[in-house]
């Protein structure tokens, strides 16, 4: 004996009594033993160990899924968008009710409602009509759907496994969706096919063999007006996947092919939930439509007063609360100048109206104007002076927003990083909702000091029509200094105060909110 084959007789003893250290020799030892149990199976057949050879039964038994499968497959592949099935899986256990309420919340029907009734109405009935909808989805009927889609869903992902890949393979020569005949398949290396393999268990795997597939089945059948498959080929297509899955022989095969006994197959279980997300997207769009319902509506009545108010001025926004900062405001998705549109119709009325035509009222008036009570000229002429001092201060609040003023540069220098900096982000947001919070009570100041006027200036031209009159004294000589006619001069302020105030009130933002 040779001195050479004694010690490897000696080693082959040792490692069989105390084991071996060899990595390697560990390894191909698990790969025999998984080899031996995929022997026990009735899959045998579709692998050899040595030579790590994939056998002809392998590819005879994916061709015949494939075969089987090919109508569902071009059915598949030929959706026109791949939320049809959620579609079709909520739309299976919905009733026509249910789809035509849905159908009328539509944008397109929304807008047509809206020519024929007022928004207000149809905010009510777009309110029953969503609660009636949600309703229909109980629990037991969202678990319906639910399943029925994952049944699609995986159906679907099985189905367009590319098998003729995986098949052709085995033979070269197989030409695509030709099942005239059984091709003649070879051995091939398995390793050419290991990664098809676990992708087909990745998909296989996630299929519910023991789940009634009834429903699905006749659905498909429902949209196509044929049946990509039928519910007993398909039957017999699950019971094979049972056998094959419950065997392990397809992973042990790509632990054999690839060398890796520890490898792990993935399967991609997927499932999505989708009948919360569909609710709540016919809702959201809804509520989309009926905010540009009303923001339409508020725009139109706002351009009507507006063209009756300043009929030969132009409305000039401020140079800095204004859309001009917004654009980039929704770009960064941060707050807005929500009451810039207010604020432009604001600062064209003070200087523009209330510092021309009011200013000469109130000089007549409070400087010339004999009052026989303090009752009415005291509040008048707070009111007046609230609202002068406070045209300056609007104009100084603008210029603290400019991009080289302080609050102007805070924010031009936070923008860039409110993407990826939360902090930033609410610093800037902080200081967009401060300027809101300052336009705001403006807006709202000034109006109830308007109104304020209004009702004077009404109680003027009441009192101005009476034989005697008891606020005003010397309406005679008030008259001599008046450009136009006095009553007709208060009749004309007290119409543009009105249409101003409504105005604000048509166009000013969150009041409610920011009153608390």
């Amino acid at each position: 004996m040779k001195k050479g084959n004694s010690n490897n007789f000696f080693q082959r003893i040792m490692d069989t009594i105390f084991g071996s250290n060899d990595p390697e020799a560990a390894k191909r030892k698990q790969l025999r033993l998984i080899s031996k149990s995929l022997g026990k199976t009735k899959y045998s057949k579709f692998y050899k160990f040595q030579g790590n050879e994939a056998l002809p039964p392998m590819g005879k038994f994916f061709f015949e899924l494939y075969k089987t499968i090919y109508p569902a497959q071009t059915m598949f592949q030929n959706l026109p968008s791949p939320n049809l099935l959620k579609t079709l899986a909520i739309n299976y256990y919905t009733t026509d009710e249910i789809r035509e309420i849905e159908e009328s919340l539509s944008e397109e029907n929304l807008m047509k409602l809206a020519k024929q009734i007022p928004i207000s109405h149809i905010e009510e009935e777009t309110e029953k009509r969503l609660a009636k909808y949600s309703e229909f989805f109980t629990l037991e009927k969202i678990n319906q759907i639910e399943n029925l889609y994952r049944q699609l869903s995986t159906l679907k992902d099985f189905c367009v496994f590319d098998f003729y890949f995986l098949v052709k393979k085995f033979n070269k020569g197989m030409k695509e969706a030709d099942f005239a005949s059984m091709p003649n398949f070879e051995k091939i290396n398995a390793e050419y096919i290991s990664g098809e393999i676990r992708d087909f268990i990745s998909v296989a795997w996630n299929i519910s063999t023991e789940s009634d597939w009834s429903d699905c089945i006749k659905l498909l059948r429902a949209h196509k007006g044929v049946e990509p498959i039928t519910l007993q080929n398909w039957k017999r297509i699950l019971a094979r996947l049972s056998s094959l899955k419950s065997s392990g022989a397809l992973e042990l095969i790509v632990k054999l092919s690839e060398g890796n006994p520890n490898l792990i197959c993935e399967v991609n279980e997927g499932g999505q939930s989708i009948v919360e997300p569909f609710i709540e997207k016919i809702k959201s769009s809804a509520e989309a439509v009926l905010q540009k319902l009303a923001a339409d509506e508020k725009a139109n009545k706002a351009g009507n007063i507006c063209a009756q108010l300043f009929p030969d001025i132009d409305v000039v926004p401020l140079r800095n609360y204004s859309e001009n900062w917004n654009t980039t405001f929704r770009n960064k998705k941060l707050a807005t100048f929500n009451n810039a549109e207010a604020m432009k119709y604001l600062k064209t009325f003070l200087l523009e109206i209330f510092k021309k035509d009011i200013r000469e009222y109130y000089d007549l008036f409070l400087v010339r104007g004999q009052w026989n009570t303090q009752a009415l000229s005291g509040p008048f002429s707070e009111s007046y002076n609230w609202i002068l001092s406070c045209t300056d201060k609007i104009l100084s609040f603008d210029a603290e927003l400019a991009e080289d003023a302080p609050i102007g540069i805070r924010i031009k220098t936070l923008l860039p990083k409110t993407d990826r900096d939360s902090s930033s982000k609410n610093i800037a947001n902080r200081l967009i909702n401060d300027a809101n919070k300052t336009a705001y009570k403006f807006l709202v100041g000034c109006t109830r000091n308007l109104i304020s006027m209004g009702k004077i200036i009404k109680s003027l031209v009441d009192d101005y029509a009476k034989n005697q009159p008891e606020i005003i004294a010397n309406w005679k000589e008030l008259e001599k200094f008046a450009d136009k006619p006095i009553k007709e001069f208060s009749v004309e302020l007290y119409k543009k105060i009105y249409l101003f105030t409504t105005l604000i009130q048509t166009s000013i933002t969150n009041m409610e909110e920011e009153e608390e």
